[in-house]
């Protein structure tokens, strides 16, 4: 698999793209022989492949829904009013994570760049991070972005581990128990990391011991997201027509910075008790607010207020 290979997919027409998810769920569920389940959100990606799975392949196909604490109630009225949704919950709070790991700032890449030039004992690693330069190997990947390498001063902590507490350690720990498969709607254009795991995978589907899952619709585009909505009129989330265009955790701080309709916004507009509370959340004595001042995110309580969610419904 290729990077050109990719995007020749991403160019294929709606049907296409339909036909090869329903036929890579298949495909998966015929090798793997385990009980599968759909890793569902509650946003619109992961909204989309649970209705091909079960238009298409098997209606009586479950999904799995992470309660992190830190939804939206929009999002949790939603999985709520889906049929056959297991509910799974994380061991620790978004409260505790904040406190002991850090605030999610910047991007994963760069947040766990990060963390690890605040920590590491390594020069090797540092001058990685610091420089892109490896001892053995000279030039590397790795590097933080110059603009961001003042972070790695500051009294607060800086951090990626959201994520892996809150999501993938429920989800790991559910399939453990359980012994089932995760079909997940990831779609490889979100991001360069993405692209590298579709191209390693060699495709859709991962067969390896210890990662067995699908991706069915990783050759879609957010285009074709909402144009199979519209097609057969899948019911979604309330929250993308009233200006979010994305429905992940509240508090999330990755790529906040560089948003023109901040999110922030957005929340202090819908759920300003929520919005408050996570402004408050610390870590080493310092407040996410402030976190979020430090890298030039404009909160909606202390600037101007232009616009509001109301400005930016979107007429699907």
């Amino acid at each position: 698999m290729t990077i050109q290979e990719l995007n020749t997919r991403q160019g294929w027409t709606l049907s296409q793209k339909i036909d090869h998810a329903v036929g890579t769920v298949e495909a998966f569920l015929s090798r793997t022989g385990k009980v599968p389940y759909v890793s569902f959100s509650g946003g619109k990606d992961s909204t989309v492949l649970l209705d091909i799975v079960r238009r298409f392949v098997d209606r009586d196909i479950k999904a799995v829904f992470c309660n992190t604490g830190n939804e939206y109630p929009e999002i949790v009225r939603f999985v709520r009013s889906t049929e056959n949704v297991t509910i799974i919950r994380p061991g620790i709070t978004v409260r505790e994570v904040i406190g002991k790991y850090g605030f999610p700032l910047i991007s994963k890449e760069q947040a766990h760049g990060i963390r690890q030039a605040k920590t590491t004992k390594s020069e090797r690693l540092l001058s990685i991070r610091l420089h892109g330069t490896d001892a053995k190997r000279g030039y590397t990947s790795g590097k933080i972005a110059d603009r961001w390498q003042y972070l790695i001063k500051q009294p607060f902590m800086v951090s990626e581990q959201c994520c892996d507490f809150l999501k993938k350690r429920p989800f790991a720990k559910y399939n453990k128990q359980t012994g089932e498969v995760p079909i997940l709607g990831i779609m490889a254009g979100e991001s360069d990391l993405r692209k590298q795991q579709y191209i390693r995978r060699g495709g859709c589907n991962s067969f390896q011991n210890n990662h067995i899952a699908s991706y069915p619709i990783s050759i879609w585009t957010d285009a074709d997201i909402w144009a199979y909505l519209r097609k057969f009129k899948v019911p979604y989330c309330e929250l993308y027509d009233k200006g979010h265009t994305r429905t992940g955790c509240m508090f999330c701080g990755f790529g906040a910075h560089i948003e023109k309709i901040s999110r922030f916004e957005l929340l202090y507009d819908l759920h300003p008790k929520a919005y408050n509370v996570f402004m408050n959340y610390q870590n080493n004595g310092y407040t996410y607010r402030e976190a979020l001042r430090t890298i030039g995110v404009q909160l909606p309580d202390e600037t101007p207020r232009l616009f509001t969610s109301k400005d930016f419904e979107l007429k699907k």
